[in-house]
Protein backbone atom coordinates (compact mmCIF):
# COMPACT_ATOMS: atom_id res chain seq x y z
CA UNK A 1 0.00 0.00 0.00
CA UNK A 2 1.42 3.54 -0.48
CA UNK A 3 1.60 6.22 1.59
CA UNK A 4 -1.17 8.82 1.28
CA UNK A 5 1.67 11.58 0.88
CA UNK A 6 3.61 9.57 -1.83
CA UNK A 7 0.07 8.50 -3.64
CA UNK A 8 -0.36 12.31 -3.70
CA UNK A 9 3.19 12.98 -5.20
CA UNK A 10 2.61 9.91 -8.18
CA UNK A 11 -0.77 11.55 -9.05
CA UNK A 12 0.66 15.28 -8.84
CA UNK A 13 4.04 14.28 -11.36
CA UNK A 14 1.31 11.93 -13.98
CA UNK A 15 -0.67 15.66 -13.91
CA UNK A 16 2.67 17.52 -14.77
CA UNK A 17 3.63 14.64 -17.28
CA UNK A 18 0.38 14.92 -18.90
CA UNK A 19 0.56 18.92 -19.14
CA UNK A 20 4.01 18.67 -20.41
CA UNK A 21 3.03 16.56 -23.24
CA UNK A 22 0.27 19.13 -24.27
CA UNK A 23 2.33 21.84 -24.39
CA UNK A 24 4.52 20.21 -26.80
CA UNK A 25 1.60 19.23 -28.79
CA UNK A 26 0.52 22.95 -28.72
CA UNK A 27 4.25 23.97 -29.82
CA UNK A 28 4.18 21.39 -32.81
CA UNK A 29 0.86 23.16 -33.85
CA UNK A 30 1.94 26.58 -33.62
CA UNK A 31 4.73 25.64 -35.34
CA UNK A 32 3.01 23.71 -38.20
CA UNK A 33 0.47 26.77 -38.54
CA UNK A 34 2.57 30.01 -38.23
CA UNK A 35 6.07 28.63 -38.70
CA UNK A 36 8.76 29.04 -36.68
CA UNK A 37 10.48 31.95 -35.31
CA UNK A 38 13.69 31.68 -36.51
CA UNK A 39 12.68 30.32 -39.33
CA UNK A 40 10.47 33.62 -40.09
CA UNK A 41 13.85 35.26 -38.97
CA UNK A 42 16.11 33.71 -41.79
CA UNK A 43 13.60 34.08 -44.36
CA UNK A 44 13.12 37.45 -43.65
CA UNK A 45 16.68 38.86 -44.15
CA UNK A 46 18.79 39.52 -47.48
CA UNK A 47 22.10 41.03 -47.97
CA UNK A 48 23.34 44.17 -48.59
CA UNK A 49 26.26 45.94 -50.05
CA UNK A 50 27.54 48.94 -47.83
CA UNK A 51 29.45 51.31 -50.09
CA UNK A 52 30.54 54.11 -48.19
CA UNK A 53 29.54 56.03 -44.70
CA UNK A 54 30.03 59.57 -43.74
CA UNK A 55 29.31 61.33 -40.17
CA UNK A 56 28.29 64.84 -39.70
CA UNK A 57 26.85 66.71 -36.64
CA UNK A 58 23.72 68.11 -36.24
CA UNK A 59 23.17 72.17 -34.19
CA UNK A 60 19.55 72.76 -32.59
CA UNK A 61 20.20 75.71 -31.01
CA UNK A 62 18.36 76.33 -27.32
CA UNK A 63 17.29 79.39 -25.90
CA UNK A 64 16.36 79.34 -22.42
CA UNK A 65 15.15 82.95 -19.81
CA UNK A 66 14.41 83.59 -16.70
CA UNK A 67 12.70 86.23 -14.28
CA UNK A 68 14.41 88.50 -12.04
CA UNK A 69 13.84 88.48 -8.39
CA UNK A 70 14.16 90.85 -5.32
CA UNK A 71 15.03 90.06 -1.75
CA UNK A 72 14.24 91.83 1.39
CA UNK A 73 15.83 91.35 4.81
CA UNK A 74 14.85 93.61 7.52
CA UNK A 75 16.54 93.72 11.34
CA UNK A 76 14.95 95.91 14.39
CA UNK A 77 15.46 96.35 18.33
CA UNK A 78 13.68 97.54 21.29
CA UNK A 79 15.71 99.48 24.02
CA UNK A 80 13.01 99.90 27.25
CA UNK A 81 13.78 101.96 30.73
CA UNK A 82 11.63 102.01 33.51
CA UNK A 83 11.36 104.14 36.78
CA UNK A 84 8.99 103.40 39.95
CA UNK A 85 9.06 106.02 42.79
CA UNK A 86 8.16 105.88 46.81
CA UNK A 87 4.67 107.92 46.11
CA UNK A 88 3.82 104.96 43.69
CA UNK A 89 4.27 107.33 40.29
CA UNK A 90 6.05 104.92 37.36
CA UNK A 91 7.76 106.23 34.55
CA UNK A 92 8.99 104.18 31.44
CA UNK A 93 11.20 105.36 28.12
CA UNK A 94 12.56 103.90 25.21
CA UNK A 95 14.09 103.79 21.84
CA UNK A 96 13.58 101.40 18.78
CA UNK A 97 15.41 101.02 15.99
CA UNK A 98 15.10 98.77 12.18
CA UNK A 99 17.06 98.95 9.72
CA UNK A 100 16.14 96.85 6.15
CA UNK A 101 17.65 95.83 2.95
CA UNK A 102 17.03 94.73 -0.89
CA UNK A 103 18.91 92.85 -2.98
CA UNK A 104 17.98 92.70 -7.27
CA UNK A 105 18.78 90.11 -9.21
CA UNK A 106 18.10 90.80 -13.28
CA UNK A 107 16.19 88.66 -15.52
CA UNK A 108 18.77 86.29 -17.23
CA UNK A 109 18.85 83.89 -20.48
CA UNK A 110 21.76 81.43 -21.60
CA UNK A 111 22.14 80.14 -25.07
CA UNK A 112 23.26 76.62 -25.46
CA UNK A 113 24.02 74.75 -28.50
CA UNK A 114 22.84 71.03 -28.38
CA UNK A 115 25.11 69.15 -31.19
CA UNK A 116 24.48 65.68 -32.26
CA UNK A 117 26.70 63.18 -34.26
CA UNK A 118 24.55 61.95 -37.57
CA UNK A 119 25.80 58.90 -39.65
CA UNK A 120 24.84 58.33 -43.57
CA UNK A 121 25.67 55.43 -45.22
CA UNK A 122 25.14 54.31 -48.76
CA UNK A 123 24.36 50.78 -49.19
CA UNK A 124 22.66 48.42 -52.34
CA UNK A 125 20.08 45.37 -52.02
CA UNK A 126 19.36 43.84 -54.95
CA UNK A 127 17.00 46.35 -56.12
CA UNK A 128 17.06 49.76 -55.03
CA UNK A 129 20.57 51.99 -53.50
CA UNK A 130 19.45 53.42 -50.33
CA UNK A 131 20.41 56.23 -48.11
CA UNK A 132 20.34 55.20 -44.51
CA UNK A 133 20.73 57.14 -41.33
CA UNK A 134 21.04 56.90 -37.68
CA UNK A 135 21.61 59.42 -34.91
CA UNK A 136 24.12 59.40 -31.85
CA UNK A 137 21.59 60.83 -29.37
CA UNK A 138 23.79 59.51 -26.60
CA UNK A 139 27.43 58.03 -25.78
CA UNK A 140 26.25 54.61 -25.38
CA UNK A 141 24.03 54.48 -28.91
CA UNK A 142 23.83 52.04 -31.03
CA UNK A 143 24.54 54.04 -33.55
CA UNK A 144 27.80 52.90 -35.50
CA UNK A 145 29.13 52.83 -39.16
CA UNK A 146 29.91 49.98 -40.84
CA UNK A 147 32.71 49.82 -43.17
CA UNK A 148 31.87 48.77 -47.00
CA UNK A 149 31.43 45.44 -47.92
CA UNK A 150 28.72 42.69 -47.30
CA UNK A 151 25.84 42.34 -44.68
CA UNK A 152 22.84 41.31 -43.44
CA UNK A 153 19.77 43.56 -43.66
CA UNK A 154 16.14 42.78 -42.28
CA UNK A 155 12.70 44.32 -41.56
CA UNK A 156 12.19 43.88 -38.14
CA UNK A 157 8.23 45.51 -36.50
CA UNK A 158 9.14 47.81 -39.26
CA UNK A 159 12.59 49.28 -38.38
CA UNK A 160 15.26 48.91 -40.63
CA UNK A 161 18.27 46.57 -39.32
CA UNK A 162 21.64 45.63 -40.28
CA UNK A 163 23.34 42.80 -38.59
CA UNK A 164 27.39 44.13 -37.40
CA UNK A 165 30.32 42.30 -35.93
CA UNK A 166 32.17 45.21 -33.52
CA UNK A 167 34.01 45.02 -30.20
CA UNK A 168 34.91 41.60 -28.92
CA UNK A 169 33.65 39.73 -32.25
CA UNK A 170 29.46 40.53 -30.38
CA UNK A 171 26.87 40.38 -33.25
CA UNK A 172 24.31 43.23 -32.62
CA UNK A 173 21.41 44.00 -34.87
CA UNK A 174 21.53 47.90 -35.56
CA UNK A 175 18.71 49.77 -36.64
CA UNK A 176 18.89 52.40 -39.36
CA UNK A 177 16.54 55.11 -40.86
CA UNK A 178 16.05 55.00 -44.87
CA UNK A 179 15.91 58.55 -45.65
CA UNK A 180 16.18 57.96 -49.78
CA UNK A 181 16.17 54.87 -51.88
CA UNK A 182 16.04 54.69 -55.56
CA UNK A 183 15.57 51.65 -57.99
CA UNK A 184 18.98 50.15 -59.52
CA UNK A 185 17.83 49.61 -63.37
CA UNK A 186 18.27 46.28 -64.22
CA UNK A 187 19.88 47.38 -67.15
CA UNK A 188 22.80 48.82 -65.80
CA UNK A 189 25.17 46.10 -67.59
CA UNK A 190 23.75 46.88 -71.27
CA UNK A 191 26.82 48.35 -73.35
CA UNK A 192 26.52 51.70 -74.09
CA UNK A 193 25.81 53.45 -77.58
CA UNK A 194 28.28 53.98 -79.48
CA UNK A 195 27.71 57.99 -78.62
CA UNK A 196 29.13 57.34 -75.50
CA UNK A 197 32.09 55.43 -76.48
CA UNK A 198 35.23 56.03 -74.22
CA UNK A 199 37.58 58.35 -74.66
CA UNK A 200 41.49 56.85 -75.05
CA UNK A 201 43.13 57.65 -71.76
CA UNK A 202 46.15 59.17 -72.29
CA UNK A 203 48.18 57.27 -68.98
CA UNK A 204 46.93 54.12 -69.89
CA UNK A 205 49.85 52.23 -68.09
CA UNK A 206 52.66 52.24 -70.71
CA UNK A 207 55.77 50.34 -70.71
CA UNK A 208 57.63 51.98 -68.31
CA UNK A 209 61.63 51.75 -67.92
CA UNK A 210 60.86 52.11 -64.30
CA UNK A 211 61.30 48.13 -62.84
CA UNK A 212 58.22 48.95 -59.97
CA UNK A 213 55.60 50.57 -62.56
CA UNK A 214 52.41 49.36 -62.22
CA UNK A 215 54.07 45.91 -59.92
CA UNK A 216 50.92 43.54 -60.83
CA UNK A 217 48.13 46.55 -59.93
CA UNK A 218 45.18 45.96 -62.24
CA UNK A 219 45.10 49.34 -64.31
CA UNK A 220 41.05 50.36 -64.57
CA UNK A 221 39.37 50.90 -61.43
CA UNK A 222 35.66 51.91 -60.91
CA UNK A 223 34.27 53.86 -58.24
CA UNK A 224 31.58 52.01 -55.89
CA UNK A 225 30.25 55.24 -54.78
CA UNK A 226 29.68 56.92 -58.93
CA UNK A 227 30.08 53.98 -60.78
CA UNK A 228 33.17 56.30 -63.24
CA UNK A 229 36.17 54.03 -64.62
CA UNK A 230 39.71 55.61 -63.72
CA UNK A 231 42.78 54.80 -65.53
CA UNK A 232 45.56 54.25 -62.82
CA UNK A 233 49.15 53.94 -63.16
CA UNK A 234 51.72 52.80 -60.28
CA UNK A 235 55.28 54.40 -60.27
CA UNK A 236 57.25 53.92 -57.38
CA UNK A 237 56.29 56.35 -54.09
CA UNK A 238 53.74 58.02 -57.20
CA UNK A 239 50.20 57.33 -58.20
CA UNK A 240 48.92 58.60 -61.70
CA UNK A 241 45.26 58.32 -62.48
CA UNK A 242 42.60 59.34 -65.52
CA UNK A 243 38.75 59.70 -65.35
CA UNK A 244 37.87 57.37 -68.31
CA UNK A 245 35.20 60.06 -70.26
CA UNK A 246 32.91 59.19 -73.25
CA UNK A 247 34.24 61.00 -76.49
CA UNK A 248 31.96 63.73 -76.43
CA UNK A 249 32.80 65.11 -73.24
CA UNK A 250 36.76 65.01 -74.14
CA UNK A 251 36.53 66.17 -76.98
CA UNK A 252 34.53 69.23 -75.40
CA UNK A 253 37.46 69.77 -72.78
CA UNK A 254 36.14 67.08 -69.82
CA UNK A 255 39.33 65.45 -68.05
CA UNK A 256 40.13 64.72 -64.62
CA UNK A 257 43.79 64.11 -63.74
CA UNK A 258 44.93 62.60 -60.21
CA UNK A 259 48.56 62.69 -58.75
CA UNK A 260 48.91 61.08 -55.39
CA UNK A 261 52.51 60.71 -53.56
CA UNK A 262 53.22 58.49 -50.85
CA UNK A 263 53.33 60.44 -47.58
CA UNK A 264 53.57 57.74 -44.70
CA UNK A 265 50.88 54.89 -44.59
CA UNK A 266 48.71 56.85 -47.13
CA UNK A 267 49.17 58.83 -50.63
CA UNK A 268 48.09 62.63 -50.76
CA UNK A 269 48.31 65.10 -54.00
CA UNK A 270 45.61 67.15 -56.28
CA UNK A 271 43.19 66.63 -59.06
CA UNK A 272 43.06 68.56 -60.88
CA UNK A 273 40.25 68.93 -64.14
CA UNK A 274 37.53 70.82 -65.73
CA UNK A 275 34.03 70.29 -66.37
CA UNK A 276 31.80 71.29 -69.38
CA UNK A 277 28.15 71.86 -69.34
CA UNK A 278 25.90 70.59 -72.06
CA UNK A 279 25.78 72.12 -75.31
CA UNK A 280 29.59 73.29 -74.01
CA UNK A 281 28.01 77.00 -74.05
CA UNK A 282 30.60 77.10 -70.33
CA UNK A 283 33.36 75.30 -68.54
CA UNK A 284 34.60 75.43 -65.24
CA UNK A 285 38.11 74.58 -63.72
CA UNK A 286 38.33 71.70 -60.53
CA UNK A 287 41.17 71.12 -58.15
CA UNK A 288 40.42 69.21 -55.14
CA UNK A 289 42.76 67.61 -52.38
CA UNK A 290 43.42 63.70 -52.69
CA UNK A 291 44.62 61.18 -49.82
CA UNK A 292 44.19 57.55 -50.31
CA UNK A 293 44.27 55.76 -47.20
CA UNK A 294 44.25 51.99 -48.44
CA UNK A 295 46.01 50.76 -51.46
CA UNK A 296 46.20 47.10 -52.74
CA UNK A 297 45.82 45.27 -55.66
CA UNK A 298 41.91 44.44 -55.31
CA UNK A 299 40.68 47.95 -53.33
CA UNK A 300 41.67 51.15 -52.71
CA UNK A 301 39.74 53.87 -50.41
CA UNK A 302 40.27 56.96 -49.54
CA UNK A 303 38.86 60.59 -49.59
CA UNK A 304 38.62 63.57 -52.00
CA UNK A 305 37.54 67.32 -50.96
CA UNK A 306 35.03 67.98 -53.46
CA UNK A 307 31.59 68.89 -54.39
CA UNK A 308 28.69 66.39 -53.48
CA UNK A 309 27.58 64.28 -56.61
CA UNK A 310 24.15 66.05 -56.48
CA UNK A 311 25.92 69.55 -56.06
CA UNK A 312 24.90 72.56 -59.14
CA UNK A 313 27.31 74.43 -60.19
CA UNK A 314 27.21 78.04 -60.99
CA UNK A 315 28.69 78.24 -64.43
CA UNK A 316 29.04 82.13 -64.29
CA UNK A 317 31.21 81.95 -60.88
CA UNK A 318 32.11 77.91 -61.02
CA UNK A 319 31.04 77.68 -57.61
CA UNK A 320 29.11 74.88 -56.35
CA UNK A 321 25.98 74.06 -53.96
CA UNK A 322 26.23 72.50 -52.15
CA UNK A 323 29.98 73.59 -51.06
CA UNK A 324 33.06 71.08 -51.67
CA UNK A 325 33.19 68.64 -48.61
CA UNK A 326 34.87 65.42 -47.99
CA UNK A 327 33.88 62.49 -49.73
CA UNK A 328 34.66 58.88 -48.77
CA UNK A 329 35.13 56.77 -51.78
CA UNK A 330 35.90 52.95 -52.58
CA UNK A 331 37.17 51.88 -56.63
CA UNK A 332 37.73 48.20 -57.08
CA UNK A 333 39.66 46.96 -59.82
CA UNK A 334 37.32 46.18 -63.15
CA UNK A 335 38.32 44.94 -66.88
Amino acid sequence: MIPAVEGHDVYQRAQWERRDEMKKVVLVLAALIFGSPLARTQENTFRINVLAYQWTTTHNTLNFSWPGHANTSCNGSIDMTGYASGSGNISASGTTSNNCSTSYAPPSNQTIDIQKPVLFLLADSETSRMVMSCTRNVRWSQCKALNPGQFVARIDNGHFEVQAVFTKGKEEWVKYEIVQQTAISKQESTPAPAATQEAHASIDAPESQVPSANSGFPNRWKSMTSGSIRVLRFEGDYIYGEAVLSEAAAKAGSFHLMEVKKDGDKFVGKANGRVVQEGGSASCPTTSSVELTLVTRNRIEGRAFAPPRDAKIDWKACTYSPPPDWQSFVWIPVK
